[in-house]
């Protein structure tokens, strides 16, 4: 097991409000700060808080797409196999076909393993295709016009902002493009008719609050950009709160059927949808049809309208989400080879048998088991596919791009990167990344940290207390849901349990005060402790529910022995 370092932020005060001394904690004092804090904005309002350059490329999109329809131009939402695509490409689509009622409007995703990600003439050609198609000669070859020279709009969402050639390629054939992105900029922007971008939102954020622009205000849109904004790991911040925050109510009060029929078939007893669910839950079922086939289902079961017709791709998707689970831990399994006090400082595992789509998870993984770099290569006859995720203090892409001469193409942040090799460069390229974290890494970032919000006595976490936590709800990036520690508890019982028994039940009690712990992956942990010991544990709250009562339930991150059971 890995030992973890705890870095306590405050301790417990009880004379100030709960909610105040965590809010603190995140760097959010003073009424006006709190208050905007705790009572964002609503959704439907988000339009004023963003800047001006934004408003007037709203204006913009918003004309040439209402050009588009007076004219009888298909209309061609070009989106991404991620969830974020895929519920952007939802949000916009529903919003032009269903709101707006026109009919010359067509979807197109990309497919991972066809088309690769984003543009390219391929997916182009086979999105015009859809929507009227191109003209061949009689071999089939297109001679670059687009039937009946129809104009077509294209509308990318979560992708777009660095396909300069492809947008090139879009103009020559008459058509015209608007580009809806929040990745990074690069330094020469597409020629597109017009590029709506904003990197504070998701592309399912900007589909939205494009939709709200062109007069429709939808609160199952709404919900799928909250489902994106989680699974996209941002911040829940800011804009980001707002839509997260009003979108789990929408959730939780009146999904979309076809969420609604995802969550029935997920087999999970949720009494309340929480940012939890949209990224364990509803987001890896979403990303999966992606990840292993296309995202063709995923987008079919946010654009249905019947529970029977939902029913059809959720039961494909929840498929697929267990293909992608096994081979998850199959490829897994293979991967993690090392002792875990003898691995080295970066992590690499290749073979031809890895499945491309689940790379990006493994490596997480072995992230997650060593708490080192690490990187799974899925080999192809000639080049790799490589996925890297990195630990914080370790900026992986600024590595990668000091031997991007190694690279057929290469991108990513400092957390987590992708890339395309030579098979015959992978050896060097891994010997020089080895190096180089040798370099970098000192044996004080190798120590994984918590973060603990308060240490307080176990016998003041009670209804109240939770209820006080709670306030700083959605939790997500940027606000981690809170950590407390409870020194010397006592441990009344205590059993390992799950399907896979991987996880460890705990009651505990304190003074005359009994506490129900679960302690997911903490298995290992039993065979150091006894009935009775006295133990130092970390822990968020829940407010559980069983035969219709209530409890508290700690939902346990880590734990130590008591080093003085008379404190």
């Amino acid at each position: 097991m890995l030992l973890k370092k705890w870095n306590l932020l405050k301790n417990y005060d009880g004379s100030v409000p709960v909610a105040k001394q965590l809010l603190e904690n995140r760097g959010i004092t003073g009424e006006s700060a709190v208050e905007k804090f705790l009572n964002p904005p609503k959704s439907l309002d988000l339009i004023q808080l963003l800047d001006d350059d934004f408003k007037v490329s709203l204006e913009s999109s918003k004309n040439i797409i209402l050009k588009s329809i007076s004219e009888n131009e298909p209309i061609i939402v070009y989106g991404d196999y991620d969830a974020d695509g895929v519920c952007a490409t939802a949000i916009l689509y529903k919003t032009i076909t269903g709101k707006m009622k026109y009919e010359n409007c067509y979807y197109f995703i990309p497919n991972r393993f066809e088309h690769g990600y984003g543009l390219s003439n391929k997916s182009i050609d086979q999105a015009i295709e859809k929507s009227g198609g191109l003209n061949n000669d009689s071999h089939g070859v297109s001679d670059g016009r687009v039937k009946n020279n129809k104009k077509i709009l294209f509308i990318t969402v979560d992708s777009g902002i660095t396909a300069v050639n492809e947008t090139d390629y879009i103009k020559s054939l008459g058509c015209s493009i608007i580009i809806t992105d929040h990745h990074q900029k690069p330094e020469i922007l597409p020629k597109a008719d017009n590029i709506l971008w904003n990197d504070k939102l998701v592309g399912s954020g900007i589909a939205f609050v494009l939709a709200c622009y062109l007069g429709f205000f939808d609160e199952h849109l709404l919900s799928l950009s909250a489902i994106a904004t989680v699974t996209d790991l941002q911040p829940v911040l800011g804009l980001n709160r707002s839509i997260v925050k009003d979108g789990l109510e929408v959730l939780n009060n009146n999904p979309p059927v076809g969420i609604k029929t995802l969550l029935k078939l997920s087999g999970k007893n949720i009494t309340e949808i929480t940012t939890y669910d949209l990224g364990w839950i509803i987001g890896p079922r979403l990303n999966s049809s992606g990840r292993i086939v296309d995202a063709e289902d995923s987008l079919k079961l946010l654009l249905s309208n019947s529970e029977e017709e939902a029913q059809t791709y959720a039961l494909k998707l929840n498929s697929v989400n267990s293909e992608r689970q096994d081979k998850t831990i199959e490829m897994y399994e293979v991967a993690s080879i090392y002792e875990t006090s003898k691995a080295p400082k970066l992590i690499l595992s290749s073979s031809e048998d890895y499945h491309e789509g689940i790379i990006g998870l493994v490596a997480a993984k072995l992230v997650q088991k060593y708490y080192r770099p690490s990187i799974v290569v899925s080999l192809g006859e000639e080049y790799g596919k490589g996925s890297v995720r990195s630990i914080p203090g370790v900026d992986i892409i600024s590595a990668l791009r000091k031997y991007s001469h190694m690279f057929v193409s290469l991108g990513g942040h400092p957390m987590a990167a992708g890339f395309t090799i030579l098979r015959s460069k992978l050896e060097e390229a891994h010997s020089l990344l080895l190096a180089e974290m040798e370099k970098l890494i000192t044996e004080e970032l190798l120590t994984p940290a918590i973060d603990i919000d308060l240490k307080i006595p176990l016998t003041k976490v009670n209804p109240e207390f939770v209820r006080e936590v709670n306030l700083l709800k959605p939790f997500g990036m940027g606000n981690p849901e809170p950590l407390f520690l409870s020194e010397n508890a006592g441990i009344a019982n205590m059993n390992i349990v799950g399907k896979d028994r991987q996880h460890l039940s705990f009651r505990f009690f304190s003074g005359s005060n009994y506490y129900k712990g679960i302690f997911f992956g903490g298995a290992e942990y039993a065979n150091s402790l006894n009935i009775g010991d006295r133990v130092d544990v970390v822990y968020s709250v829940k407010e559980s529910e069983f035969n219709g009562s209530k409890y508290i339930e700690l939902i346990i991150k880590d734990l130590k022995k008591s080093l003085d059971i008379n404190r």
